[in-house]
């Protein structure tokens, strides 16, 4: 549990670049999966957004839907993709996270849900989502989940 006299002083440190050095980064926050966000409203995007880089991870791109991830230029390399998937009961973003991983080894998927549903999860597993979550969620769960897909 963190006190009021712990806050005050780590609000006494001296700020970045102070003593004319700027801080070194720890080695998690220089390895951090850039990520892409697909789906969902704008505010949500803005939201997901600020968590990721709260938590130093570099948004490569912003997507509503699939077709746009088709601008980011494939590469080997490993990247996080947060999908916040709709409340259709019809499954069409399953059907669509299925495609796009298929065609996109780079992309280690976590899925959202609007709401707690088994079968959700499942159909989001099913699809290759490496990790799921479902609104409403606590921060550290959205952290822990990410740090899943890095490992």
């Amino acid at each position: 549990m963190t006190t009021i006299p712990s806050l005050h002083a780590s609000s006494e440190r001296p700020a970045a670049g102070a003593s004319g050095t700027a801080p070194t980064p720890s080695p998690a926050e220089v390895h951090r999966l850039p990520a892409v966000l697909l789906g969902g409203s704008e505010d949500t995007r803005l939201l997901l957004r600020g968590l990721l880089r709260l938590h130093h991870h570099r948004v490569l791109l912003e997507a509503p839907v699939r077709e746009e991830i088709d601008r980011l230029p494939p590469s080997s390399d490993p990247k996080v993709l947060v999908v916040s998937a709709g409340a259709e009961k019809d499954g069409a973003w399953a059907e669509e996270l299925s495609r796009l991983l298929a065609t996109r080894p780079d992309l280690r998927a976590l899925v959202i849900l609007p709401s707690s549903d088994p079968g959700l999860a499942s159909r989001a597993r099913e699809a290759g989502a490496r990790g799921v979550l479902a609104r409403p969620f606590a921060i550290r769960d959205f952290v822990a989940a990410i740090d899943a897909l890095e490992g």
